[in-house]
């Protein structure tokens, strides 16, 4: 059941605002993503076709991690997770940390919101990553709020961590600020290390090897790279999807898409046989 408060909120905007966009706003483990999924669920309820843009790199739920993700949710449907909703999109970042790939952050979400509004949904909700303590991350969410100018911001702050952000916020539109709910589980690094592993392993479980010209990669990637695969570039920045460098020499990839591609990007980490991270250039 969606907290009655948001609730009422989210009714309000749709009331006023013609195809809104809810923007979720937070540290990690907060309840960010409990909260969408449960906006979701209402909105679909109600009859409305809801679009989720989960833009979290590190803990992504549409699509795998260092990418930014978009689905839809159909009218009359309803989510048990996230992850549950396919990516009709996704929008590499190359990183799962946002602090090292904050360009493409910031043109993955602006082609996400592009995308979604094509799709003409009654409602858009995104999904943040949860990094917002210090003055670069500050910095990098007004930037990533004013890029997509919510209609409502929904802010979960479990002490003042977000106060820096909230006061310089110049976006017209509602804030709604919660305090975390106390039974939200608070994760280590470590098992969310393990969250992406179970992310890859998923996302590959139907991949395959396919073999590519050297020219269209970019860079000197290490064997075990994760990759960002490519078509024309006529797609508003959309990635057809990733894969894993097998062979450099013969630029063999472990990959699940099937379409023809144009480009390949590698990104800032690198994957074991058993889909486990490591920095490039790390043993």
């Amino acid at each position: 059941m969606t907290n009655n408060i948001v609730a009422r909120a989210v009714l309000d905007i749709l009331n006023r605002t013609h195809q809104p966009l809810i923007y979720m706003l937070g540290c990690t483990d907060v309840g960010k993503t409990h909260t969408v999924t449960e906006i979701a669920n209402m909105c679909c309820a109600l009859g409305l076709e809801v679009a989720i843009i989960d833009a979290d790199v590190g803990q992504s739920d549409i699509g795998p991690p260092c990418c930014i993700g978009m689905g839809m949710c159909k009218r009359d449907g309803q989510i048990g997770k996230l992850y549950d909703i396919p990516a009709s999109r996704l929008y590499f970042a190359g990183d799962t940390s946002p602090a090292s790939c904050i360009g493409a952050c910031l043109r993955g979400i602006a082609a996400a919101v592009h995308d979604a509004r094509a799709l003409s949904p009654d409602i858009i909700i995104v999904d943040s990553t949860g990094w917002v303590e210090g003055e670069e991350a500050c910095n990098f969410k007004l930037r990533e709020i004013a890029c997509v100018r919510p209609a409502l911001i929904i802010a979960i702050e479990r002490y003042s961590e977000l106060g820096g952000i909230i006061q310089r916020l110049t976006v017209p539109g509602n804030l709604l600020m919660l305090r975390v709910d106390e039974h939200v589980v608070l994760r280590t690094r470590e098992e969310r290390r393990r969250m992406r592993t179970t992310s890859y392993r998923r996302y590959f479980r139907n991949a395959r090897l396919r073999a590519f010209a050297s020219a269209i990669i970019e860079g000197e990637p290490e064997a075990g790279a994760l990759v960002g695969l490519f078509g024309d570039d006529a797609n508003n920045g959309a990635c057809l999807g990733l894969g894993i460098l097998r062979s450099v020499r013969s630029v063999e990839i472990f990959t699940p898409v099937e379409e023809p591609v144009r480009r390949i990007i590698p990104a800032r980490i690198k994957l074991t046989e058993r889909y486990e991270e490591r920095r490039r250039n790390e043993h």
